[in-house]
């Protein structure tokens, strides 16, 4: 029913803005055939870094169409270069830049289109890029723009061809590692998290934390020797986040150890995580490689902590008899949490 008033909407607003009755099909001009229609530009990143890292972005052009596609160069490609996307393409060339980054709320700055070395008259100064064809590079941002070294969010416009690509884009966010802090009645739990091993999930929670989403979630479900469950907006383990968003699997070889934090997902669905996490009260070998990692306590604080909430009553389901909540979730960045460690104990 719903697809079917989206289609008469379509429908109507095509009637009402249609083209003006004194103006026929016959009559229209036929603009200027693009000679590069099927390119397609894409950037790709990670959505998290850390400072004083590479900041990769991968930059590709793809051919969507069932012909070859001749992508005219300035600067001849000499032979033996290899295939590898021209920097002119990425950077733009003779002051017409194709890149513009933003940081944060701040104008788009246009990053220094490339400045070719001088060049002999060999080589091809035509990309050909075959039937489905694509042609990439890795480019490490930071040695083009030193903003991009800067904490907080940034964006990435890419207009490799001017007006004859639509231009491509990608958000990516740089800060230092953090490690998340859990508030209960029973204590605090606070755990490293696997940046590496797991980025889109932990990314997924460091944005769950910074929001405050799990401020007053039950942890709903505690099974002796084994997890305890919480992070369910409904509290009884069946909600998931509120946008609907769902994080892929990102299995690794961790063991699944006393207080091991991961992702909890559908049975029949690995790639189904949302918000609903489960912390290991003990080594359990079943769980290795079936469910995405994502932080393990860093102290014996935490581990008193979950050891008192692993001893309290439940009923038959599992379901504690007293409500118990995270009072609260918050981030501290992981240098100065390895400081107060240490400050504690040092002797």
């Amino acid at each position: 029913m719903h697809q079917m008033q989206s289609i008469l909407a379509i429908a109507a607003t095509l009637i009402c803005y249609g083209a003006p009755t004194d103006v026929s099909a016959q009559d229209k001009e036929p603009g200027p055939a693009n000679p590069l229609e099927g390119l397609r530009a894409e950037i790709t990143a990670q959505s998290l870094y850390t400072p004083h890292q590479p900041i990769r972005l991968r930059f590709t052009l793809l051919n969507s169409s069932d012909t070859a596609l001749e992508i005219p160069l300035t600067h001849a490609l000499k032979p033996g270069e290899g295939i590898a996307l021209p920097l002119e393409l990425v950077l733009g060339i003779g002051g017409q830049p194709a890149l513009q980054v933003s940081y944060e709320d701040e104008k788009p700055v246009a990053v220094r289109s490339w400045s070719p070395p001088a060049q002999s008259a060999d080589g091809s100064r035509v990309l050909r890029l075959g039937p489905r064809g694509a042609v990439g590079a890795d480019i490490d941002i930071r040695e083009l723009c030193r903003q991009v070294r800067y904490s907080g969010q940034h964006s990435v416009e890419w207009r490799p061809l001017g007006d004859l690509v639509e231009a491509a884009s990608v958000q990516f966010r740089v800060e230092a590692r953090k490690d998340v802090i859990l508030v209960t009645d029973y204590g605090k739990m606070a755990f490293s998290l696997m940046y590496d091993q797991a980025p889109r999930n932990v990314e997924n929670l460091l944005d769950l934390v910074r929001t405050g989403f799990y401020d007053g979630k039950a942890i709903h479900r505690i099974v002796p020797s084994f997890t305890l469950q919480g992070g369910c907006p409904n509290g009884d383990g069946t909600g998931i986040r509120p946008d609907g968003k769902l994080i892929p699997a990102e299995l690794h070889e961790t063991p699944f150890d006393v207080g091991t934090l991961a992702m909890a997902h559908k049975v029949d669905d690995p790639n189904s995580a949302s918000c609903q996490f489960f912390i290991t009260l003990a080594r359990v070998e079943a769980l290795d490689g079936q469910y995405t990692v994502v932080g393990q306590t860093r102290d014996e604080e935490s581990l008193r902590t979950l050891q008192q909430l692993a001893d309290l009553p439940t009923d038959r389901n599992h379901h504690p008899l007293r409500k118990v909540v995270t009072r609260s979730a918050h981030l501290v960045d992981t240098e100065l949490a390895a400081y107060q460690q240490t400050e504690i104990n040092r002797p």
